[in-house]
């Protein structure tokens, strides 16, 4: 293991990915096989579905033979990430439409949970009447789903099966012994397959320095715990950092949130960019200070109301929407819709300069030839900045900037070119 490199649990885990899970894995790479295939989309059958399965019970079985007990790290560790893609399931179906996460039959689970009639029909309900559906019937089931988390197998588990109907009617209270369960099997969920501290649970970070002082054990043996080092000072850091911005906790609704950006995805690339939109506006009522939602709500309205989307961009902006270039790019989008070309290129001046560590790929729309918004992805929206600041300078005929935006997207590394 090479010390002087940043750990990196993703690069750990794709220079074994080639491979099946076996004796000659780091630690690291089987926690983060398991937590990845776990957090993925599930599958419907087939052969993908499959290897899946087979992939994540290999691991376990070889985790679980060097004593780490690969269950529990899945039932409790990752409870949040087996949880979220029935919790979405069930709110997809609420909102009046068939169950679009593959691999969750959400009528099965509506079914064990004692969950009737989710929405009456007839028309489409409207986001008033959904966010009341999902205090009444949602937020009760959630309990309920963990508590099957708490008992189901490891194969009922990777699939997602439904137990029967009725069997999670009611709700137990988690005991106390078991909530500690959940924070030390999370500890090591993160301490492995989370690449950043940010990233991590807060009592992660707390037990992960109380262990490195020698206070605690953790739930397996040290030499397991040793193939990652955590330098404490960039532990200590972290904490501190947290405890005067109080941020970085993440908790289920960032699971579900990301459910349902997959699925509003899927809608917008069958142009059903209205039913997109009616997501994140349920999202922005259940999580009104999260950054993320407001910009994708906003992304989801540029082809249908920019202006509207240019307010929630602009909101997200405020809020500290922590990839400013694609919010940017957004912002240059609304513009150029509502013919402020102007607006949208001095918005690229603003953004140009500013530079990120590394790229963050995006979602992003792009112009086709007939003047129609079109989805691509995008490996750095700040080179997409550029781009899209050469062609509405092209198309206004403003030849000297878009010279130099031309120049921009050739040379992104130069921060040399002055922006007008």
């Amino acid at each position: 293991m090479d010390e002087e490199k940043a750990f990196d649990a993703g690069e750990s885990y794709l220079c074994e990915a080639d491979r099946e899970p076996s004796t000659e894995w780091r630690t690291v790479s089987l926690v983060t096989a398991i937590f990845r295939l776990i957090s993925q989309q599930p599958e419907a059958g087939g052969a993908a579905a499959k290897r899946r399965h087979e992939t994540v019970c290999a691991a376990a079985a070889e985790l679980t033979a060097r004593g780490l007990d690969a269950v529990a790290l899945v039932r409790y560790g990752m409870s949040q990430e087996v949880a979220a893609p029935i919790v979405s399931a069930l709110l997809i179906k609420l909102m009046g439409g068939e169950s679009a996460i593959e691999g969750v039959d959400a009528q099965a689970w509506c079914e064990a949970l004692g969950i009737g009639q989710t929405a009456p029909p007839g028309d489409e309900p409207s986001t008033p009447e959904i966010v009341d559906r999902f205090t009444e019937i949602i937020l009760p089931a959630i309990l309920r789903i963990r508590q099957w988390v708490g008992s189901a197998s490891l194969d009922e588990l990777i699939g997602l099966t439904p137990p029967q109907a009725g069997d999670l009617a009611t709700a137990v209270a988690v005991p106390a012994d078991e909530r500690e369960l959940y924070q030390q099997y999370r500890w090591l969920v993160d301490h492995f397959a989370q690449t950043f501290y940010r990233d991590w649970k807060t009592t992660s970070l707390h037990n992960e320095l109380r262990w490195l002082d020698g206070d605690i054990v953790s739930p397996c043996t040290d030499e397991l715990m040793h193939d990652r080092t955590v330098p404490r000072q960039e532990l200590v850091e972290e904490i501190a950092r947290r405890a005067v911005y109080r941020t970085g906790i993440p908790d289920i609704g960032d699971s579900i949130s990301a459910e349902m950006t997959r699925h509003a995805i899927a809608l917008l690339h069958k142009g059903r960019h209205r039913e997109a939109v009616a997501i994140f506006e349920f999202g922005v009522t259940q999580r009104p200070d999260d950054p993320g939602i407001r910009n994708n709500l906003g992304f989801c309205m540029i082809p249908v109301d920019p202006n509207a989307a240019l307010e929630q961009l602009k909101i997200a902006a405020n809020m500290g929407y922590d990839s400013t270039a694609t919010n940017a790019y957004n912002q240059m989008c609304c513009y150029w819709a509502l013919g402020r070309s102007r607006a949208a290129l001095n918005i690229a001046a603003v953004e140009w300069p500013k530079t990120d560590s590394e790229p963050r790929g995006s979602l992003l729309w792009r112009l086709t030839a007939l003047d129609e918004w079109e989805l691509y992805d995008s490996e750095d929206p700040r080179l997409a900045i550029a781009t899209f600041a050469a062609e509405i300078a092209h198309r206004e005929g403003w030849q000297e900037q878009e010279e130099l935006w031309q120049a921009n997207r050739n040379s992104p590394a130069d921060q040399s070119n002055e922006v007008p």
